[in-house]
């Protein structure tokens, strides 16, 4: 599922708050549900407090409180809390209001029980909803301010991270048909970490993450991931009995409603490096998901941009080094979720017994489904840029069974600063510091490219590509075989350059 995946955690059973038997009969519930969960964690960590737990029923509402609670790994290791406070307020017979007092710290130890780091900060909040029905939190929202973390193995304990804020904030709504939709945002900013003993330090300036569902089965969701984390770990060994569970949870994925999914992440001014040397820097990324169950068999988006991209150690000419750049692809009559599912409903046609007999399942079951959805790839938008050049690409790509090669499709690419890149390859090539396959490429790319103005004014070597249904590859209209025959299309060795 997307970001906004549900948070799921403890809660008491759906029952109506009546007095001190039932704030003492939830507090039970609370910790055991606590215990179980810990107890079945890698580490089988344990919850212990500093002194009793305590329930007191204030009318509807419970007040809870948690002395101290430590959990302890079987390692020796733990993390420490402060003292934790919570109130429960049932909303009907499913839902129930909750908030909790955080305390201002947490400590963790290493594995022999020592302080290793104290993580503070000054102000916090945590609310939400409860859905008992369905163990999760619909509605979240939490805030920490000025977070600090500390390294207690010096003496006076070391600032080694600070973060200015953090938050959380998730709202979904069960609509009339039982279905669910909503936001959910995780922002974080003013990350900055020091390392005590490399001397390097990592920063950004912000962190965002955003998504909205539509009309998501979150029952059918659940039951999904149930399903999957009863599994055994599969390998070759594996009984195949457990491709009949596999199945099921198959159709229950085949049925579930996805419903519609945006998200969003977001990265400012990150940096990583040491006193006066940035190793690595990047002033922006933003990557754009979604896709929509509703336009069957399926479309999806993804577009990622990226521009200010440093690098200390650069492995080519830092004019070919690419600083910024941009992608736009979309996915149309994408059979994702028959591809999922279909050989798993269909494992025994390909194997008998065990895992490892899926090599031709790509030619079986995923060519065949692509081919009767008529699956079309969009490259909308391609760009990189350099200090000396850019390039831009478009591209469709259509699934055609009848086709030579299975696809038919065209593409143009645009290159402008060729000039300057085969003027610095010659250089390199010329000093030694460059192997001369580079400038050979390059060349032969330009005799290739046909030389058009840009909106720019720039002049733009153009690369117009067909790919036809009898699988001949064209160039500016000249058949890529000709091309070969011809001797354009092989890198002419360094000596004819």
């Amino acid at each position: 599922m997307c970001a906004a995946a549900i948070f799921a955690a403890s809660a008491p059973r759906a029952e109506t708050v009546q007095g001190a038997a039932g704030a003492s009969a939830m507090l039970g519930d609370i910790l055991e549900i606590l215990a179980n969960r810990l107890a079945d964690s890698d580490r089988g960590a344990r919850l212990v407090f500093d002194g009793e737990a305590s329930a007191v029923a204030v009318g509807e509402s419970v007040k809870m409180k948690f002395p101290v609670p430590r959990i302890l790994a079987e390692d020796g290791s733990w993390i420490r809390f402060a003292d934790i406070a919570a109130r429960i307020t049932p909303e009907d017979e499913q839902a129930y209001a909750v908030s909790v007092d955080l305390p201002q710290s947490v400590s963790i130890s290493d594995i022999h029980g020592r302080p290793e780091f104290r993580i503070e900060w000054r102000e916090s909040a945590l609310r939400g909803v409860w859905r008992a029905d369905l163990e999760i939190f619909p509605v979240l929202r939490g805030s920490l301010h000025d977070i600090i973390l500390i390294d207690q193995r010096q003496a006076d304990g070391i600032r080694q991270g600070s973060v200015d804020f953090l938050s959380i904030d998730q709202a979904l709504m069960e609509n009339a048909n039982g279905l669910w939709s909503g936001p959910f945002s995780f922002n974080l900013s003013k990350l900055d970490i020091h390392s005590a003993t490399e001397n390097e330090s990592f920063s950004l300036e912000h962190i965002s993450l955003t998504s909205d569902i539509s009309e998501f089965d979150l029952a059918s969701w659940q039951a999904l991931s149930e399903s999957l984390g009863e599994l055994p770990d599969l390998n070759e060994d594996t009984d195949f009995m457990v491709f009949g569970e596999l199945r099921n949870a198959a159709k229950i994925f085949e049925t579930m409603n996805a419903g519609a999914v945006s998200m969003a992440l977001s990265l400012s001014n990150v940096r990583f490096g040491s006193p006066g040397v940035r190793q690595f820097g990047l002033r922006e990324l933003v990557l754009n998901t979604s896709y929509d169950n509703g336009a069957r068999p399926g479309e999806y988006r993804l577009a990622v941009k990226l521009d200010g991209l440093e690098q200390a150690e650069l492995p080519v000419p830092p004019e070919f080094y690419p600083r910024s750049g941009s992608l736009k692809l979309r996915l149309e009559h994408f059979p994702l979720r028959q591809i999922l599912t279909l050989p798993l409903r269909e494992a025994h046609l390909t194997a008998d017994t065990g895992v490892g007999e899926y090599e031709d399942s790509f030619e079986k079951f995923i060519l065949p489904l692509i081919y009767a959805n008529g699956t079309v790839v969009q490259l909308e938008e391609f760009t990189l840029r350099s200090a000396a050049v850019s390039l831009t690409a478009r591209a469709t790509l259509s699934a055609r069974e009848s086709s030579a090669f299975g696809i038919v499709g065209n593409a143009r690419i645009e290159i402008t600063g060729l000039d300057n890149l085969i003027s610095v390859a010659a250089r390199q090539a010329e000093s030694g510091e460059g192997g001369p396959e580079m400038l050979a490429m390059l060349t032969v790319a330009k005799g290739l490219g046909r030389p058009e103005i840009n909106a720019e004014g720039e002049v733009a070597y153009v690369f117009d590509i067909l790919l036809s249904s009898e699988g001949a590859i064209m160039i500016n209209e000249i058949p890529l075989d000709l091309l070969h025959d011809i001797g354009l299309t092989s890198l002419p060795q360094a000596h004819l350059l």
